[in-house]
């Protein structure tokens, strides 16, 4: 009990140092989970390009409907007088895309032999070509199916005029598409974009601070005391676990609490407890890690080149600052090695859940199962170090 309240002696000695610490990466985080959910796109919005129509066949049903129907889907831009004003038009970026309507194309398409097609130019890789290209062969296509269904000839302009009409009608009607599936609420997208960047600034956190606590402990007077006292290494180092702990629990609770705060989540969804259980798995593993490291980091300023190394090299390769999606398989073998890589994939899982079966999230609670085993290999490994330095000589 000794040790434990020593420690605490330290922890509020250095409080001042800790809270910039811990305020400095909760702003760090909330600045990345900001940008990331603000550039997510999460509604679809039709962009209208630039059109010109270059019209050889005059003012007929068929040609007035297009242009018409055009001029609703995209943006209408002066027809070129010549040919060398409309390839300047897609080459200064005038024009997205030039629909050229041959002479005689009316007559031809009305009576079915369908000889004379449209000309169509649009800029090289151009995802308007595509787009317009469907525009245009579906206003033709449902033009076609009222001239077959009714028997119109080219020459009745009352009936060809009608079914004009009648197309702009139909092809304004819109869906309205609904998601029954259990889609991310805007709330949970905001609390995993949050929690996908936590390891970064509990791992810092933890290893400035653990490890800063740790080196009061490995100098001077108190170092020489806690060597030649009767009370065993392991329980001098359990004492100071349970002390690292407790802090660990502050800090976790505290990103929480900013977590539910920012993004509105609530705890009495499913998905956000498992994201709160991971976090305090993967905070226990990192103050595993960290409780290890302070062992082994000797100086007061190693403890910050240490923390840069673990926390950013581990991000990096975990998902953390890149999605898991974009690294190749190698780069994800080797952060398979990392509790990082489990904690991420374990986020990945929980956001996109649409069922609390086992075989849904058999695979989130085995990524905690595994943060877990690094937590208890990293204290096993601190409690043989710290043994071992108990053993030395004055």
């Amino acid at each position: 009990m000794k040790v434990f309240k020593v420690y605490f002696k330290i922890i509020k000695r250095n409080l001042p140092t800790l809270f910039i610490y811990i305020s400095i990466f909760i702003v760090f985080t909330l600045i990345l989970a900001t940008y990331d959910t603000g550039s997510s796109v999460s509604a679809f919005s039709e962009v209208k390009s630039r059109v010109m129509i270059v019209n050889m066949d005059g003012s007929t049903p068929l040609t007035d409907g297009i242009t018409d129907y055009l001029s609703q889907k995209s943006v209408i831009v002066p027809e070129g007088k010549n040919a060398s004003e409309i390839a300047d038009a897609l080459f200064y970026e005038d024009a997205d895309y030039i629909l050229t309507i041959p002479q005689g194309f009316s007559n031809d398409f009305l009576s079915g032999d369908h000889l004379l097609s449209l000309g169509k130019q649009s800029r090289p890789n151009s995802t308007a070509s595509i787009q317009l290209d469907m525009l245009v062969d579906k206003y033709l296509s449902e033009f076609n199916l009222y001239v077959q269904a009714k028997d119109i000839s080219s020459t009745d302009m009352a009936s060809l005029k009608e079914t004009a009409s009648l197309v702009k009608s139909d092809l304004q009607k819109e869906t309205d598409v609904v998601w029954t599936g259990a889609a991310s609420s805007d709330s949970i997208t905001k609390a995993a974009s949050f929690s996908s960047y936590l390891p970064y600034s509990i791992l810092s956190i933890m290893i400035l601070a653990v490890t800063t606590i740790m080196q009061v402990f490995s100098q001077g007077d108190l170092k020489k005391r806690m060597q030649c006292a009767p009370t065993p290494a392991t329980r001098i180092n359990l004492n100071l676990f349970l002390g690292n702990l407790c802090f660990t629990i502050v800090l976790w609770a505290l990103m929480v609490a900013v977590c539910l705060l920012v993004t509105g989540a609530s705890v009495t969804d499913g998905r956000m407890v498992l994201m709160i259980v991971n976090a305090l798995v993967f905070s226990i593993t990192a103050l595993s890690l960290s409780f290890l490291l302070g062992h082994a980091v000797r100086g007061p300023g190693a403890q910050h080149s240490v923390a840069n190394i673990v926390a950013l090299g581990t991000s990096f390769i975990s998902g953390v600052f890149v999605p898991l999606s974009l690294l190749g398989d190698t780069v994800k073998y080797v952060a398979s090695f990392t509790p990082t890589y489990w904690y991420v994939s374990a986020i990945s899982d929980i956001s996109s859940l649409s069922s609390y079966s086992w075989s849904d999230t058999k695979s989130i609670y085995f990524g905690m199962l595994i943060q877990l085993a690094f937590a208890a290999a990293f204290l096993v490994l601190a409690l043989v170090v710290g043994r071992q330095k108990k053993r030395r000589t004055v």
